[in-house]
């Protein structure tokens, strides 16, 4: 046991510093001023070799050695964090410090680029950075082939974000899915075409936004306005959350004419952040109290924006409160009629906007794009084109430039490949999650008419979120 106190004392060291980088660039892609992104990356990348050596430190190889030779005193939890551990250390291990440090500025460089390329709708501007970017992932993929036991480079990303999934995998479920998809697509776009939804696009201040995100998120519980609240709300290009237990921060992205996107972006952005601040907090200095998957993690974001929060009983507890933030923009929307806009099946050219149905129809044109850049079938270059051709044949829609086409989401930018697919699987795996949450509270939706959200939340945070990464997927 000395040896396991040992080895989680230096675990404990690395993550504290992990999580300081997290804030870092959390500040990166929040509220950076545009001349320091070059001055940032030379920081990141220096904190990315540090982390490096502290993660491979051949004192962790010895201890964990002696740990794994006699780990019979050791609890089922003592076990699974020394598996994690290892498989930290074998990863890491894999990987040149050098490709390490050009990787993390290369992200650095490249999300400022992004940043550029999406507010003027030039994908040349991002281009040559992401081409770079994808040189040094494709070089990351080749070293970590062997320690995560698979056969194609892609499918060594794709199993740090969803632990033993392959490619054969997710094709065959994504193809499947795409099949029964494109028709029902039409089929249900035509039975929508008379659902109201101008009021959609009725334009409420920013300010007005603001307030009623505020209340939406706290209200599903994230606290951000509590004398102890461990959580805040910014703004960004797009939407994403950071967070490491008690201190969590999700950002939105607020359009005047489209308070939709700051509705549901809100919850999905809320579900995240509930879910990184449920997690054991004995665990917290551990590998073990961090996410068990990516799949997992957008489950419980989707859980909460589309099961929860597109459901009639949600609103029609919370609907009089939107309307109160809102200074009767919406007087003349009644209920009905809001609830079946925030479900109506429609193409659309945006993934952060889509309907539940269509919204799989992005993730595979994604996953498709990311497949063939791996496998040296499509070049950077030719991504717009690609991207334009496939929504036009999946999803009946034109791409009118780049900005509301390849340039909408910043993963690639970020570095994040393989992880896409997690959205739809995340969607898949809520589904189940839904199933386990009705034997349980038979009348959760009941719950929610009359504005109690807490027993559906909390019994989230028990069976889901408290775990973390206990078990994998």
């Amino acid at each position: 046991m000395d040896s396991y106190r040992k080895l989680q004392e230096k675990i404990k060291t690395i993550l504290q510093f992990q999580s300081s980088m997290g804030i870092i660039q959390w500040d990166m892609r929040t509220k950076i001023p545009p001349r320091a992104y070059p001055q940032r990356a030379d920081q990141l990348a220096m904190m990315s070799q540090i982390l490096h050596q502290m993660i491979t430190n051949p004192e962790i190889g010895i201890l964990l050695a002696d740990v794994e030779k006699d780990n019979q005193s050791l609890d089922q939890n003592q076990k699974r964090e020394t598996e994690l551990i290892r498989l930290s250390f074998n990863l890491s291990s894999a990987l040149p410090e050098k490709l390490i440090s050009a990787e993390a500025k290369q992200i650095s460089i490249s999300t400022s680029r992004w940043n550029k390329a999406k507010s003027t709708s030039d994908w040349t501007i991002f281009q040559p950075e992401l081409e770079k970017l994808l040189t040094l992932s494709k070089e990351r993929a080749d070293y970590l082939m062997e320690p995560t036991g698979t056969t194609l480079p892609y499918d060594a990303l794709l199993s740090i974000q969803e632990p033993e999934m392959t490619s054969t995998i997710v094709t065959k479920v994504f193809t499947d899915l795409r099949k029964s998809l494109v028709p029902l697509v039409k089929k249900y776009t035509a039975k929508c075409r008379e659902i109201r939804v101008d009021f959609k696009n009725y334009r409420v201040p920013i300010e007005d936004q603001r307030k009623l995100v505020t209340d939406l998120v706290n209200y599903v519980g994230f606290d951000t306005i509590s004398e102890t609240a461990g959580g805040r709300i910014d703004e960004s290009a797009h939407p994403f959350t950071s967070s490491y237990f008690d201190d969590t921060r999700m950002t939105v992205h607020y359009y005047e004419e489209d308070i939709f996107q700051a509705i549901f972006g809100g919850l999905h952005e809320a579900g995240h952040s509930i879910q990184g601040q449920s997690r054991n907090p004995q665990w917290k200095w551990m590998i073990l109290g961090g996410k068990s998957s990516a799949g997992i993690n957008e489950s419980q974001a989707r859980f909460i924006e589309n099961i929860v929060g597109r459901s009639p009983e949600f609103w029609d507890y919370y609907y009089e409160r939107l309307r109160g933030f809102t200074n009767g923009a919406f007087e003349g929307v009644s209920l009905d009629e809001f609830v079946r806009a925030a479900n109506v099946i429609k193409p659309t050219k945006i993934r952060v906007t889509a309907d539940e149905m269509t919204y799989a129809l992005h993730i595979i044109i994604r996953y498709e794009i990311e497949l063939y850049l791996f496998s040296g079938k499509l070049e950077v270059a030719d991504i717009p084109h690609v991207w334009n051709e496939k929504f036009g044949k999946y999803l009946g829609v034109e791409i009118e430039n780049d900005a509301e086409g390849a340039l909408q989401d910043t993963h690639w930018a970020w570095g994040y490949w393989g992880y896409f697919p997690s959205y739809t699987l995340g969607n898949i795996y809520s589904g189940m999650i839904l199933e386990t949450l009705e034997k349980d509270i038979p009348d959760w939706k009941g719950k929610l008419s009359v504005g109690s959200v807490d027993s559906t939340v909390d019994w989230l945070k028990t069976n889901i979120h408290f775990k973390a990464n206990l078990y994998n997927p």
